[in-house]
Order: C-alpha cells, then sequence, then structure tokens
C-alpha cells in the first residue's frame, strides 16, 4: 500500500446527533481511528433535511468543534429532496453524488465508506467518477425493511428497483461489510469480490468504569431491591412491539410481585402501557426515561435483565442494544422468537435466558441468575470487553482499508 486511507465516511439522512447508533457506530468509530494513528485525515460528510441543520446547528457546530481536535473534518449538506421512497423522488437522490464527487477532489480522498443503500448508491457512483476505493456498508436489508414497515410493496416497481441497485452494490464494490455472519454469506454467495463480518457493538469502557463503581458500593447487588426489567430503543408495532414487551413484564411479575419495568425510549410509553392495564399489572411499577447516547451508561445503572427481541424475523440484523446491555454488565432476558447468532451466543456463554412469555417455566432461571447476580453481571462485561467492544470494529475497518487500497496498488 502506497498511501495511508483518506477516508470519506458518508451518511443519508441519518441523525448523527440524536442517534445513540450512529454515536457508537460512526462518531466514535472514527475517533478512535483518528487517534489510533493507522489511517490518515478522515472526512464525514453528512447529508441531513435542512430543517433538521438549522433546528440542530449549534449542536453541529459543537459536534464539529469535537470532531476537528480527532483531526476529522464534519460537512454538512441539506437534502432538499425527501428520502427516496418513490420514482418520483429517485433522479434528485442522484443529485447528491456531486457534491460526494466535489468533496472527494477537494480534499483527495482515497476511499468512501458510505452508510446504508441510499448513501452507498451515491458513494459507488461518485468512487466511478473518482477512481477510487468504494465500500459497500448497508448495515440491514433496506429493501426488506421498506417492506415490512409497509412503506413499499415487496412485488412494487420500488422494490424491484432496490433490489437490483443492491445487487449493483454488492458485486462492484470493493468489500463489503455484513453485521451478522449470515449477510456477510449471503454477500458471498452474490459475487461480493470481498465480505466481511462486522457487527454492531458498544464503547465498552464508558460502561466498564460506571459498573465497577457500582459493585463497589453493593447498588448491583440484585439480592437488594426488586427486580428490574430493560427495554431500550423506539417503539413500533413492526420492530419492538409494545404488546411483546407487556407479555415479558407480566411473565417476571408472576415470579417478582415486585417488579419494575424501565423503557428507555424517546418514543411516548402509553401502548406499553395500555398493554399493562389490560393485564391487571400497575402501571406504576414502569419508569420511563430518555436521555443522550452519553447519558446511557448512567440511564442503565441497576438493571437486573434487558429485555432483547424483535417483533419479526430478521438474521441480517445486529442490534446495538445487545452490546450495550452485556458492557453494562446486564445480563439478558431474549424472547424465543429471536433468531441468529446473539441468540445462540447468550445461549453458549451463559450471558442470560431464553424464554417465551406464554411459557412460566423459561423465566425460572431468572432466580439462578438474581441469587448469583454479581458473577453473571461480571460474565457479561468480559464477554463484551473481548467480543464486543468498538476498538474491534476499528481495527476490522483499518483492515478492511488496508487490504482494498493494497489490491488496488497492484
Amino acid at each position: 500500500m502506497k498511501c495511508p486511507p483518506r477516508l470519506l465516511y458518508v451518511t443519508y439522512n441519518e441523525n448523527v446527533l440524536r442517534s445513540g447508533l450512529l454515536y457508537t457506530q460512526v462518531i466514535r468509530v472514527l475517533e478512535l481511528m483518528r487517534t489510533s494513528g493507522r489511517i490518515g485525515s478522515v472526512v464525514l460528510l453528512s447529508i441531513m433535511s435542512p430543517q433538521l441543520l438549522w433546528r440542530e446547528r449549534r449542536s453541529f457546530s459543537e459536534l464539529k468543534l469535537r470532531l476537528s481536535q480527532s483531526g476529522i473534518r464534519l460537512i454538512r449538506f441539506p437534502m432538499l429532496i425527501p428520502q427516496c421512497w418513490s420514482w418520483v423522488t429517485f433522479p434528485g437522490l442522484l443529485l447528491w453524488t456531486l457534491p460526494i464527487v466535489l468533496v472527494g477532489l477537494l480534499y483527495r480522498r482515497n476511499i468512501i465508506h458510505p452508510r446504508g443503500y441510499a448513501a452507498g448508491l451515491l458513494g459507488m457512483l461518485a468512487a466511478g467518477v473518482l477512481g477510487i476505493t468504494f465500500l459497500f456498508d448497508p448495515r440491514g436489508p433496506y429493501p426488506e425493511e421498506m417492506v415490512m414497515n409497509r412503506v413499499w410493496r415487496k412485488e412494487g416497481p420500488t422494490f424491484r428497483l432496490w433490489k437490483w441497485i443492491e445487487g449493483r452494490l454488492i458485486r462492484d464494490a470493493d468489500a463489503v461489510v455484513g453485521v451478522t455472519p449470515e449477510y456477510r454469506d449471503e454477500f458471498h454467495t452474490r459475487g461480493a469480490r470481498r465480505a466481511r463480518f462486522v457487527p454492531n457493538r458498544a464503547d465498552c469502557e464508558r460502561f466498564s468504569t460506571d459498573k465497577k463503581s457500582s459493585v463497589q458500593s453493593g447498588s448491583y447487588n440484585r439480592n437488594v431491591g426488586p427486580c428490574e426489567l430493560l427495554f431500550i430503543g423506539e417503539l413500533d408495532s413492526v420492530w419492538n412491539n409494545p404488546t411483546l414487551i407487556a407479555q415479558h413484564f407480566e411473565a417476571v411479575v408472576k415470579r417478582h410481585p415486585s417488579a419494575r419495568l424501565r423503557l428507555i425510549t424517546r418514543a411516548r410509553v402509553d401502548n406499553v402501557l395500555s398493554e399493562l392495564e389490560k393485564r391487571g399489572i400497575n402501571t406504576n411499577a414502569v419508569i420511563h426515561r430518555s436521555g443522550t447516547p452519553e447519558e446511557m451508561p448512567e440511564l442503565m445503572k441497576g438493571a437486573s435483565f434487558g429485555l432483547f427481541f424483535r417483533a419479526v424475523e430478521v438474521r441480517s440484523l445486529w442490534p446495538v442494544k445487545f452490546a450495550e446491555y452485556l458492557a453494562a454488565g446486564i445480563p439478558l432476558l431474549v424472547d424465543d422468537g429471536m433468531v441468529g447468532l446473539p441468540v445462540a451466543l447468550v445461549t453458549k456463554h451463559r450471558l442470560g435466558f431464553v424464554a417465551r412469555p406464554d411459557v412460566p417455566d423459561d423465566y425460572a432461571a431468572m432466580d439462578e441468575i438474581l441469587n448469583n447476580w454479581d458473577v453473571w453481571s461480571e460474565r457479561c462485561a468480559q464477554f463484551a470487553r473481548r467480543k464486543l467492544d468498538i476498538r474491534s470494529t476499528v481495527r476490522q475497518f483499518i483492515r478492511i482499508y488496508r487490504q482494498v487500497l493494497s489490491d488496488d496498488d497492484r
């Protein structure tokens, strides 16, 4: 490799300020890349709605200053045309290839790493114009997600268009990243030149320090105080169904009547409260919190179990909360409907237990964990530090960048 990676990272229609996922997987990863000394300069190009850019202009200025201290340049462009959900707006999406090309030329980038499908399409076109390396990082099956969210029809032309684009992205990219082994293997079968498994991970150092001080003070001893079930994430009928949350909490309450449910979400929790009332559960047992990504370790303190599920079976998803629960030393209560490697890891490494809400005996495992909570908590935290820390993500991405650039040098 003749020169180090000079990275252009691109996001499209994603809020890098308020999203806990992007804070960990983009902002912190890029910062750690730069401090590693193994990568050249980094430019983060974020294309997002002008309303958001104006409303959050002060916060963006603070983020720009923070990133500049790590040698990262933040460039913001307004997304003047809505997210491309129809054929009418699709040509407008392609216009954003131009600013990516201009930024690539101005800052002499040699690799483009776009996040997601829309950014991936723009990155592929810009990389072709610039003649530089292109990494496709889909993070999730966007066409299928849009069908699940009832935005597209699976037999419709927009879905078919994006599946065709997906095929081109997979085949034309110098490397493709999958968040699960199944996703990576699918890329191999569809003609990817190089496919790698890079899961969503957590910044374990932010959690481990808090956990140690809490253990020493005794606040993490679950034999003292009520059992507390924690859920983190958005609430919707497709992905994080409030009914399923209520069903699991009802099963927990039957074993531990004084149990509490802590919901960390920006969404309204009325649907969860309504489901609990239908089951005769006192809604005073529910604690609702929200906060910034930086506040998450503090908000998670003291929970007994982290509820981990998806209302739909998608093997190509790896929620970041899986890593965050474990990094905080919180054993998992995994819904029996979950599939994929995270569930297998929980069973193999004894990081929690798997249960179905309508099978009361499944929850007997709670008692063993609560009676030996410190042991289980430390096991979870150690596993996260070994396998799920974002410093591993940083090393993987730098290795991928260097490999593809070495290939281009030949």
